[in-house]
């Protein structure tokens, strides 16, 4: 029923991930792992590559570093994409995408996410992240979702795959399919499946180059998002984005003269005010002069 899609490039990761996909999914299952060790191909492409082998009508694309703790997960997996209005399922997501450069991360309302987190740059505990807004539902609508976990149909994936010509490395891959799938079917963050994640990306240059081409190639379409943007909404999630997007160009030590222009260039548009823009000048400045772990809390 399910084909398991991975681009590996740690074996014995992968050793444990096989046994414990094998002792939990419940259901009929291949997995399709391609070593990409040595040859470093973008992920886009052995996405792509191992989704064109699969014989099952259902494809999960995992990361290696997981460990599923629902029994008979895939089972959920199948229902859920029975509904053929839904293209796409994650573990964390948000209900909305910016033009700015950004991870799903920075919603209308909320996002919606359900994964058991381990730290390894941070001192912390393991936790269950759930944060999620009002309801009980099984599965919650987003617009995009994180790449640690997607599920979808292959008639789905026919219509829509990974663009392996824009996206040649190991960021931006996710949110992009999510967009693509999100122009005809519904998005869904599930709740009934619980995954350890045993790594804790944290956003770095290239990951801000891939943001900027999500932003450029989807810069007719954004914003989006589940709800209806009145323009007030629409025009406080846009500098609240740029925000965020600024702080991190900071928080890399991006040079000031490249902040000031991306500044810039995400400023002068229909969101633009006197106002908004003056009050984000002045953070630019102030952001200026201050040390980069002073500028608050970083994308998830």
């Amino acid at each position: 029923m399910i084909s398991i899609i991975i681009c590996s490039i740690n074996a014995q990761n992968l050793a444990k991930l096989k046994v414990n996909i094998k002792e939990t999914i419940g259901v009929p299952f291949e997995l399709i792992a391609i070593d990409n060790s040595k040859t470093s191909k973008g992920i886009c492409r052995v996405y792509n590559q191992g989704a064109q082998q699969a014989k099952f009508p259902v494809l999960c694309f995992v990361h290696e570093d997981v460990l599923f703790a629902t029994l008979n997960w895939g089972r959920n997996i199948c229902e859920h994409l029975s509904d053929k209005q839904t293209g796409l399922l994650g573990l964390a997501g948000g209900d909305s995408k910016s033009r700015v450069p950004s991870s799903w991360s920075i919603p209308i309302k909320s996002n919606e996410i359900n994964i058991y987190q381990h730290y390894k740059r941070e001192k912390k505990e393991p936790m269950h992240i759930v944060e999620t807004s009002p309801g009980n539902a099984s599965k919650k609508r987003v617009v995009a979702l994180d790449g640690v976990f997607l599920c979808t149909r292959k008639d789905v994936f026919e219509q829509f795959q990974f663009d392996e010509k824009t996206f040649t490395g190991f960021h931006g891959y996710d949110i992009d399919f999510s967009l693509q799938v999100n122009t005809k079917y519904n998005n869904y963050v599930i709740f009934d499946i619980v995954v350890h994640h045993f790594s804790d990306g944290t956003p770095d240059k290239k990951w801000i180059e891939s943001a900027k081409l999500i932003s450029n190639k989807w810069k007719k379409a954004l914003p989006v998002s589940i709800y209806p943007l009145a323009e007030a909404e629409a025009n406080l999630y846009h500098w609240k984005s740029l925000q965020v997007f600024l702080q991190k160009l900071f928080e890399l030590k991006y040079p000031l003269p490249i902040i000031f222009q991306n500044y810039l260039v995400y400023s002068f548009n229909q969101y633009f005010t006197v106002r908004r823009f003056v009050s984000m000048g002045k953070y630019v400045f102030l952001s200026s002069l201050k040390k980069p772990n002073s500028l608050g809390r970083n994308f998830n």
